[in-house]
C-alpha cells in the first residue's frame, strides 16, 4: 500500500478520533489546514485540549483573566508533546494496533490535561467541561469511557455488547472506505454519507444497551446542551477559528 493511500485510509477511518492523523494527511495532499487551526494538527474536539481550544467552551466555562494565559500554556504545550507523540503513529500499517495506540495516547494526554486543569478549573469548571466532553463525543464513545462506564454502573454483559457494536461497526467503516484512493468524488461523498448512517445506527444500537435509568442518567451527565458546530471558513479548506 503506496504512503498517499494510507494516509487517506488513516484519515478516513479514523477521522473522529485521530485528527493529528487527518491533519497530517491533509497536508501531504495539498497543505490544508488541520483541524487544530493556524496551519498545523491540533488534538480533535473530544479531546480535552480540543475542547479547551473551542471559543464557545471557554465562554461557558467563564474562564476568568487569570485563567486564560495558563490554560493556554497547557495546551501549547501538551499540543507540542502531543505532536512528537502522535507522528511515531504515522507509519504503523497495522490498522487495528494503530487505533489502539491512537486511543492510548489520547486517553495519555486526557489524563495529563485533566491533572494540570485540577490547579487552574475551579470545581464548577471542572465539572462543566466534562459535561461537555460526553455530549460532544459520538454515543458508542463515551460510553465506552471508564468513567462513564463506572458512572453508570454497565454490567460486564453490556460492555461486552458495546464492544461488540464498536468492533462490528469498525470492520463495517474499513470495508466501506477501502481502496478509495482514486474514486470518483460523487462515490466518495455517497461514502460518507453511508458512514454517517453507520455511525448513527451505532450510537443508537449503544443506547439500546442501555436500561432506561441508565438512559435517563447518561443524558444528565450531558449537562446543559452547547452548541459546538462551528461556521466553515472561506474557499481554502480554513479552518475553525481557535480561542487561543
Amino acid at each position: 500500500m503506496s504512503r498517499a493511500r494510507s494516509a487517506f485510509i488513516v484519515v478516513i477511518t479514523l477521522s473522529l478520533s485521530a485528527s493529528f492523523l487527518a491533519a497530517e494527511g491533509q497536508q501531504r495532499r495539498g497543505g490544508r489546514r488541520g483541524m487544530g487551526g493556524m496551519g498545523g494538527p491540533g488534538p480533535g474536539r473530544a479531546t480535552l485540549l480540543g475542547l479547551l481550544s473551542m471559543p464557545q467552551v471557554q465562554k461557558d466555562l467563564k474562564l476568568t483573566d487569570d485563567q486564560t494565559p495558563k490554560v493556554k500554556k497547557i495546551i501549547d504545550d501538551l499540543r507540542a508533546e502531543m505532536r512528537q507523540e502522535f507522528s511515531t503513529v504515522r507509519g504503523m500499517d497495522d490498522r487495528a494496533k494503530q487505533r489502539a495506540k491512537m486511543t492510548e495516547l489520547s486517553d495519555q494526554f486526557d489524563a495529563k490535561a485533566s491533572a494540570q486543569l485540577k490547579d487552574v478549573l475551579t470545581k464548577e469548571q471542572t465539572a462543566r467541561l466534562d459535561q461537555i466532553r460526553v455530549q460532544s463525543r459520538p454515543t458508542i464513545d463515551a460510553l465506552a469511557d471508564k468513567d462513564v462506564a463506572a458512572a453508570l454502573k454497565l454490567t460486564d454483559d453490556q460492555k461486552a455488547k458495546l464492544d461488540q457494536i464498536n468492533k462490528d461497526m469498525r470492520a463495517e467503516q474499513t470495508k466501506l472506505f477501502a481502496g478509495m484512493q482514486n474514486v470518483p468524488r460523487e462515490q466518495r461523498a455517497e461514502s460518507f454519507q453511508k458512514y454517517r448512517k453507520l455511525r448513527e445506527d451505532a450510537d443508537k444500537n449503544s443506547l439500546d444497551v442501555l436500561t432506561a435509568e441508565q438512559k435517563a442518567a447518561f443524558e444528565k451527565m450531558k449537562g446543559e446542551k452547547i452548541d459546538l458546530q462551528m461556521p466553515r471558513g472561506g474557499r481554502g479548506g480554513r479552518a475553525p477559528a481557535r480561542g487561543f
